[in-house]
């Protein structure tokens, strides 16, 4: 048998709930996080290696002593690769961070890519993972062109 649900108790519930999520997405802002290079490691038929280069920029301005974080990078909105960097860094408050990435992802990620790119005359890349810090998770997500046919073409067209 069931319980029926106290519906004034669930109501006083509500409000602290909200307030807790509302706290959350308005808390400081994560990292920004830029993909500068690629460079290709190693590659097989079942698998990819590869050496991400990456800018995190701290925009809070409270510096953040980061214990690991997780990168999921995705090419033309497919799964790229995946990795994971476990060596300590602190950003200070509004600076930056150079770092290496090993990422993994599928051998026919890049044949996959290559036609993609022909098709759609672009590359767009987005980044998502989590930052740990602390015991606490972080995440944070960015995205970018790194070049587009389109706007080329468009901007050697015109005269101005």
């Amino acid at each position: 048998m069931s319980r029926p649900i106290d519906r004034r108790r669930l109501l006083a519930l509500l409000p602290a709930g909200l307030l807790g999520a509302c706290a959350e997405s308005f808390g400081p802002p994560p990292p920004r996080v830029r993909v500068v290079d690629l460079r290709p490691l190693d590659a097989t038929m079942f698998e990819q290696r590869w050496e991400v280069l990456l800018r995190v920029e701290e925009q809070a301005g409270t510096g953040l002593q980061v214990d690991a974080m997780t990168a999921t990078i995705d090419l033309n909105g497919q799964e790229f690769g995946t990795g994971r960097v476990d060596r300590p860094f602190l950003l200070p408050g509004h600076g930056e961070q150079q770092l290496s990435l090993p990422l993994r992802g599928s051998g026919l990620g890049l044949v996959d890519q290559l036609a993609t790119i022909g098709r759609r005359g672009e590359l767009k890349w987005r980044i998502g993972g989590v930052f740990l810090s602390a015991g606490r998770q972080i995440p944070y997500q960015d995205e970018g062109t790194v070049f587009s046919l389109r706007d080329t073409l468009r901007d050697s067209l015109l005269p101005f």
